[in-house]
């Protein structure tokens, strides 16, 4: 598995592997959905936030969303067409949709 639990971690890190490593705190956790009728994507809800993760094998990895036991994951496209890596769960792509404002305004991050 290519992701990482921990028992109680106060927070989750996404890794999309090319922009951005984003750690966001479980105690925002909304919810987090896993379609039967798409079973490569998982749409998790945290704080305004929703990150969508694209991968292999994904029941795993949801059962560590609900459990709230994922530390981090980050993505291994090169992973996709290797036949080595067919029984594995991993993640291809996760992409961070950004909170909607309704003012016209960017949201920012106080430093």
């Amino acid at each position: 598995m290519f992701f990482s639990e921990d028992n109680r971690p106060a927070g989750v890190t996404f890794d999309d592997g090319g922009s951005v490593r984003r750690n966001l705190p479980w105690s925002h956790f909304r919810c987090a959905e896993w379609d039967y009728a798409d079973p490569t994507v998982i749409r998790v809800e945290i704080g305004d936030w929703q990150i969508v993760i694209s991968g292999h094998n994904l029941e795993p990895l949801f059962g560590a969303i609900e459990a709230g036991r994922l530390a981090r994951v980050r993505v291994y496209p090169e992973f996709a067409d290797d036949p080595a890596h067919e029984p594995d769960v991993f993640a291809t792509n996760i992409r961070f949709v950004p909170p909607k404002r309704g003012d016209g305004t960017q949201l920012r991050f106080p430093i």
